[in-house]
Order: structure tokens, then sequence, then C-alpha cells
């Protein structure tokens, strides 16, 4: 029985002022256990309406039914009362500024929504008080507003959170502990309006122990102030004289199990808290160096420097699988494949092993799109550099065979064309070989100048030679090397001329023609591929996903008709990248979207339905 073993004193002044009707409401019920303080001012312009009545009556109707001291039930009995306020609308909504506080006779809890007040006295001194959720207020919080300027402000009276409106959310504080001579007040705005804040804290700051004689200087005060007109004001005072002491042995050691409890749990907490801690920044270390690592491996990707980006690639490997990152693996994994094949190839071709480094390459480069593309231009300049290579000899060679024929002007346009490729790509041996092969080819022509030799013999071997060129032009014409085809064939005319045979150079002309026709259709291909991929690129990066998808498909299928492995590569990372891109926009319109109607409470137009 907490209440015989305490003693709360509870007195109020309630008046309508200048107004016909008193619209404010204060009422309490102190139980055996439990007590609950409750004051209300309701906030709608018809006098005939009950809003505060309702509101607190029903409080203290679900505070009888369930008493409690706990934040949740006062929740419950703040959105019974709102409900019911929501509910009782006919022709107007009922509104109310409401403050409530709950005790257990030893500890206390307060909630309030409007511009009703609250305040706590320990020792002579304010020790809590609310705060209106009013636009005053927060311009006074926000120090746009002095706090003595709010009782007159204009916009003391515009409510965000007051009962009665749907999106109801009342201010409940934490559990108060309390004391003998502790003071409570409620008060409504017709208090506060007229007696300042500091007027009020003097009067009960000096008070005695019976709480009418303060209540009555309150009103003293307020009806001293001699204004045209007065609002309606109530004021409600508890004094308590006596908290209650827990006397029961077993709960007090039950409470102090709980506080044993309550600490190690803390202590475990802490621990818990300190662990967590230290094994974040742990893998925040580490996935720093994993960052550190990967960064230098890309600058020395770019550098060139594969030997010094395998080390870095290993050690963010280490990193990441510490971190168990799996898509960081999967991604380093990648890159380590590319580096390591670029390392491997780069062996092949530095021991000049073009062929061996250029399938290397090529296996390189099915890998490299899944590693961010890096390197690609490093391979695609040594594939380049390996098909530059594989010209260069394929024109010193046909020069040999126009050289053995004595055909020497066309031999010196092969080596001329073996040696400007080879300038072009820095092929230097390749260029001396060809600079060297020139060289013979003018003493040659000068020799042969002074007499030829055995001219019919040659003829035959002219004519052999001619049907052995023609045979490897119409080879590499079905394999789709259309410029070899055509030099073939120019050689193998230019060996058919030299022999004196006339026939067969009109078949040769056609197969040149068809040669010619070929790439230039290639040409053309790769021109129309080149398009595709362009306008793909266009409608990508304006967001057109399906109309770049369709552009990379025709324009890798020309580059897999035309046999560019390159390009190949490029257009499947593309179509990759704009897929995903498809994807995610389909994966968003899947997500069923969410509207309410609920409308919205304006501020402004509560202010002036709200004001009093």
């Amino acid at each position: 029985m907490r209440k015989q073993n305490s003693r709360f004193n509870t007195n109020f002044i309630s008046e309508e002022g200048s107004a016909l009707k008193n619209s404010d409401y204060f009422a309490y019920a102190e139980l055996d256990n439990f007590a609950c303080y409750v004051l209300a001012d309701g906030i709608e312009d018809i006098a005939d309406t009950e809003s505060a009545k309702e509101a607190v009556e029903s409080i203290i109707l679900k505070f009888q039914e369930k008493p409690s001291i706990s934040k949740a039930s006062i929740h419950k009995y703040l959105k019974y009362a709102n409900e019911v306020l929501l509910k009782s609308e006919k022709y107007m909504r009922l509104k109310a500024s409401i403050v409530v506080a709950v005790t257990d006779y030893e500890n206390l809890r307060l909630a309030y929504a409007g511009n009703t007040r609250i305040r706590l006295y320990r020792n002579n001194k304010v020790f809590y008080k609310s705060t209106d959720t009013s636009l005053s207020s927060e311009m006074v919080s926000n120090e746009l507003l002095s706090e003595d300027a709010l009782s007159r402000h204009e916009q003391r009276s515009n409510l965000y959170s007051y009962l009665g409106q749907k999106d109801f959310s009342p201010v409940i504080s934490g559990k108060i502990k309390l004391f003998d001579t502790d003071i409570l007040i409620l008060y409504t705005k017709g208090i506060w309006e007229n007696v300042s804040e500091g007027e009020i804290d003097k009067i009960f700051e000096n008070s005695g122990k019976d709480p009418s004689e303060c209540l009555g200087e309150v009103e003293t005060a307020l009806l001293d102030k001699n204004r045209k007109y007065i609002d309606n004001y109530t004021i409600a005072g508890i004094y308590i004289d006596k908290v209650f002491i827990e006397s029961d042995t077993k709960k007090k050691k039950r409470r102090k199990l709980i506080l044993i409890g309550s600490i190690v749990a803390v202590v475990l907490i802490l621990a818990t808290v300190i662990a967590i801690y230290f094994y974040t920044r742990y893998r925040k270390e580490l996935k720093e160096d994993m960052d550190t690592h990967y960064d230098k491996m890309l600058k020395f990707i770019e550098m060139e420097n594969y030997k010094k980006a395998d080390t870095e690639c290993e050690e963010s490997i280490k990193k990441a699988e510490g971190l168990r990152d799996k898509d960081m693996k999967e991604l380093l994994y990648h890159y380590e494949q590319v580096i390591e094949g670029i390392l491997e190839a780069d062996e092949k071709y530095n021991t000049e092993s073009y062929s061996e480094a250029k399938s290397l390459y090529k296996l390189v480069l099915d890998e490299i799109p899944y590693a961010d593309n890096a390197g690609l231009t490093y391979v695609k300049g040594k594939l380049d550099f390996i098909s530059g290579y594989e010209s260069v000899n394929l024109s010193l060679d046909n020069g040999d065979i126009l050289f053995d024929s004595e055909i020497y002007e066309r031999a010196r346009e092969r080596y001329t064309d073996a040696k400007n490729e080879a300038r072009k790509i820095g092929y230097e041996e390749g260029k001396l070989k060809a600079e060297a092969k020139l060289l013979a080819v003018d003493q040659a022509i000068a020799k042969d100048q002074e007499g030829k030799q055995a001219e019919a013999d040659k003829q035959s071997k002219n004519f052999q030679s001619a049907n052995d060129m023609l045979s490897a032009g119409d080879e590499a014409l079905s394999n789709g090397d259309f410029l070899s085809a055509r030099a073939n064939y120019n050689t193998a005319k230019d060996l058919l001329e030299k022999s004196g045979e006339s026939a067969g150079l009109a078949e040769i002309e056609e197969k040149i023609s068809t040669a010619d026709k070929k790439i230039s259709e290639s040409e053309e291909e790769k021109n129309t591929a080149s398009g595709y991929a362009i306008t793909g690129d266009e409608a990508f990066l304006r967001g057109d996903f399906e109309t770049a998808r369709e552009n990379y498909e025709y324009a890798r299928r020309l580059y897999v008709k035309l046999n560019d492995e390159i390009n190949t590569i490029q257009m499947d990372k593309k179509l990759n990248d704009v897929q995903k891109r498809i994807d995610e926009i389909k994966q968003k319109e899947a997500v069923p979207s969410t509207a309410t109607n609920e409308s919205t409470v304006q501020q402004t137009s509560e202010s002036e339905s709200s004001s009093n």
C-alpha cells in the first residue's frame, strides 16, 4: 500500500476568466500503488465542445483499468484519448493540449503535447519543465526568439502536436526519482500568458506546505495584471511531503540482485562493445591495407610493371581472404590471372617466340574483361606488334620469292612495304633486314642491266612459282585473309607476266578484283561495326540500354564475322554491362511502390483553427 506510506497533497484552481465557459479540465486518481494527474486545455473555437473533459476522463479511465508508470502504458493512455477525440468528430474536430503525470509514489513520469505546461521544483529550484510543442517554442530552441517573448508571440498556439490529430506524437519523459518536499505544478496557457515563468518560480521557490496558498498567489498575480481579456486558466499543485520508501527486505534483495545483474550485464555489454570495437578496428586496418595494395597494383599495371603488380596483387588477396571479402577475392583472382598470364606471355615475347606469345596474349584477352579491362591496351599493343611482325616477314618472304625470280622491281616494292611496316611498329631488326634486301635488289638490278641469263629456264620457274602463289592466294582467300590473298595474287600475276605466259592472267585479274572487293567489304563492315558500337555507346550514356544492347549485338556479329577477336571481346564486355543495367531497372520496377492516402496536417491552417 504505497499510498498509505506516502503523503501527496493536491489542490487546484480552475476558472473561466473572461470567457463564457471554462474549456480547461483537471482531474486525478490516487490509487493504492499509483496516482495519475491530468490537465487539458480545449483548443477549439466552439464554446460548447468539451474536448478537454473527454480527453482527461478517457486517460483517467484507461489508467484505472491498468495502472502503470511505464512509458508504453502512458503512451496507450494518450493514444486512447486521442482516438476518443477523433471518433467524437461531428461538425468539427475536437482538439486539446494535454499534460499527464503518473507516479508510483516513489518515481514520476511525465507526458505532454500542446502548450499546457508542467514544472517540478526540488530544493526551491526548477528541476524539470516541459517544452511547448509549438512553432514559437521551436523558435526559442533555435535561438530565433527569446524565452521572455514566448508568452506574447503570435505563433505560441501554432501547435504541431496535440490531442485530436491523426499522427499524434506526445513527449514522454524518462522515470524521475522523487524526493521529499518536491513540488509538481500543472497549468494551462491562461496562466503562463499572463504570469511570467520567473514570477511562478519565485512563488513556488518560497512555498510552504500548503499548495492552496501558492496557487492563490499565482491567481492574485494574474488578476493584478488587469488584462482586458483573460483566457480560461487552471493551475494544479501536487506537494510531495513524503515519498514512499520500500521496507520489504525481499524486494530490497530483489532490487539488489537486479542491480548486480544490471552491473554484470553492463560489464558484459561493455566487454562486447570493446571486443567489437577492436575487431572492427582490426578489420578496418585490414581493409585499408588491402585497398593500399590494390591501389599500388593498379598503379604498377598502369606503369606496365607487371612483376611488382603481381606482388601487390598477392598481398591484396591475402588481406581479402582475412576479411572474407568474397567479391573482392573473386575480382583479385581475375587480376592475378591477367597479370600472371601477361608475365608468361612476355617471357615468350622477349625471346621472340612470337607465335607462342600470341596464343598466350589471346588467352589473357579472354580474362581481361573480368579484371576491369586491366592491361587491355598493353596486350593489344603486343598483339599489334606481333601482327606487324608477321606482316613484315610475309612481305620479306614474298620479296625473296620475287627476288629469286629476278622480278626485282616487284621485290623492291615488297621490301619497301616491309621496311615501312617495321618502322611503324618499331621492329628495328625487320627494318634492317628490309634495308639489306633493298640493297641486294639494287645490286641485282644493276647486274641484271649488264646482261640477262637463260630466259627460258627462268620463265619456266616463274610459271611454276606463279602457280604456287596462286594456290597460296586461293588458300588465304578461303581463310578470310584477303590482304595476304591479294598480295599472293599480285605476286602470281607478276611471275606469270615475267614468264611470258598470257593465259591465266584474266583469271588472276578476276581473283585480284575479288580480293579487292572482299577487302573493301571488310573495311565497310569494320566501319559499320564501329558505327554500331558508337551508336550503342551514345544510347548507353543517355540511358537507352535496350537500343545500346541492340547496337552492341550488331557490332559483335560483324566483328565475329571479321575474326576481330579484340573488338569482339570489347563488345562482350559492353553487352555484359548494359545487361546489368537492364536487370537493375527490371528489379526496381518489380518492387511494388507504396503510397499513402493519409492527408497531412497543414501547420498554418491548424494554427488558425487551434487558436484559443
